[in-house]
């Protein structure tokens, strides 16, 4: 297969047609867009935010680009880096479960919104296809690469995606695509290493891949070049950054035909999606406890015994011996988690906040892990062991399946987490800004202009 076959889904990507698109693909960009512009608003007030603000404010430049709940416009390449990392900020943003766990939304909503604002917005119906296209784009790479080797796939694998987006938004042609494509090569960075230390780049990354892809496609439209063979090139993408670690046979020929973007699920809690288990399994366990008539205080030691692969995945950023010292380092910390989770029966964003709470710290102090590599195979990982100081034990299976999401109640989840979120935003008081999105977002075919849903987000108190 020559170069130019494999990359015929630019000319896909150029001729996509809202017509084109499947009642399955526009409700899922509709809730993507819907959870991302909940989570950003909910994020806004997060560690770092306000300090890239600052950043951006102090270099000034046009006025282009709604900055989400923040009351400002900013040029749409600082626009898009600071939306980025608010939408990425509490990891509360969708995740593709079974291709290295990537946000698809929170580079990619904030990029198409912020080029649709410097083009003085553009109708529902394009705002929609964009987000399809890119979304698909950003789906298809992750899962082509099998191979885990530490990338922050939101960030090194989003770029691209979130880049066809914009594409779409400016309307280029197939080769301006793929032009756009080569240059975001360039761009592509972000690994799991912020992760392990705590630091804000984890939220910024995303951030990065938003801007990077408005600055890739504004770069391509004005005449500038990339790489001709920016994914499978002897030199490109797959070859450099996956060390040859990818389906070779599997390409984006295919586009289109079936869109892997409606596998997307949208976290009910704000932590990385891997440690959902555990929270659920810890809610379980403190209905029981609820049951028994027993209280958190009572709770004596917390293990988990596991098989060994899901302590290996964990225990970097769960060591009991290190407590989390801040809100990253918490949202990986599957003894935090469970603590948290045992103490409040629940784990959302006030929850997250939980760091002093001294039952909370009393139990995490008590955590520990039990790996074993024969007991535990399948859906079932491990269980979760609570242990009081009556003498009563509560037992609770963990299991992968626990966490699934079913499609029929996506759409309920995606809306009462919104309203969860803004409510977080704006200290339980009623936003006028903000109210009646929900309904915009669903009935978006009609809607004419985007700048009908940036211009709500401007500000939410």
């Amino acid at each position: 297969m020559n170069i130019d076959n494999r990359y015929d889904f630019c000319k896909t990507i150029e001729e996509l047609k809202f017509t084109d698109l499947g009642t399955d693909s526009i409700t899922y960009a509709k809730y993507d867009l819907i959870d991302t512009l909940g989570v950003s608003i909910a994020g806004a007030s997060a560690p770092g935010i306000n300090d890239l603000l600052g950043v951006y404010t102090s270099v000034g430049g046009d006025r282009q680009s709604t900055v989400f709940a923040k009351n400002i416009k900013l040029p749409s390449i600082h626009a898009a880096m600071i939306n980025g990392a608010m939408a990425h900020a509490l990891d509360f943003d969708d995740t593709l479960d079974f291709a290295g766990n990537i946000h698809v939304g929170a580079s990619l909503i904030p990029a198409t919104l912020a080029m649709s604002d410097q083009v003085g917005g553009v109708s529902g119906k394009d705002l929609l296809t964009a987000i399809v296209a890119g979304m698909e784009v950003s789906c298809r790479l992750a899962e082509i690469a099998y191979k885990d080797v530490g990338w922050h796939r939101t960030s090194a694998f989003g770029i691209f995606g979130a880049t066809v987006a914009v594409c779409k938004i400016l309307g280029l042609e197939a080769e301006l695509i793929r032009e756009a494509l080569g240059i975001a090569l360039s761009l592509a960075s972000g690994t799991r290493q912020c992760i392990v230390d705590g630091a804000l780049t984890k939220r910024l990354q995303a951030g990065f891949a938003a801007s990077h892809a408005v600055t890739a496609a504004l770069y391509a439209k004005a005449g500038l070049t990339g790489a001709l063979d920016p994914f499978w090139g002897k030199y490109g993408f797959f070859e450099m950054y996956q060390g040859g670690g990818y389906d070779k046979s599997n390409t984006l020929e295919t586009f289109g035909q079936k869109y892997l973007m409606t596998s997307l699920s949208f976290k009910p809690y704000p932590c990385g999606r891997p440690t959902h288990k555990f929270v659920l399994a810890a809610i379980k366990a403190c209905e029981q406890l609820s049951y028994k008539q027993l209280d958190p205080e009572d709770i004596a030691t917390v293990m988990v015994k596991c098989n060994v692969q899901t302590y290996e995945r964990h225990k970097l950023n769960s060591d009991p011996q290190n407590v989390p010292q801040n809100q990253i380092e918490a949202q990986f910390h599957v003894g935090f988690l469970i603590a948290s989770s045992l103490v409040n029966g629940q784990f959302g964003l006030k929850e997250l906040n939980s760091l002093e709470h001294g039952t909370v710290a009393k139990i995490l102090n008590n955590f520990m892990w039990e790996p074993t590599r024969e007991a535990f195979a399948g859906d079932k990982i491990g269980v979760l062991e609570v242990q009081t100081t009556k003498g009563e034990k509560c037992t609770v299976d963990i299991t992968e399946s626990s966490v699934a999401q079913c499609s029929s109640t996506v759409g309920q989840l995606v809306i009462s987490k919104f309203e969860s979120c803004t409510q977080y935003a704006t200290a339980n008081t009623k936003s006028t800004q903000v109210d009646g999105l929900i309904d915009i977002i669903g009935e978006i075919e009609s809607m004419q202009n985007s700048l009908e849903i940036t211009d709500r987000v401007l500000t939410v108190n």
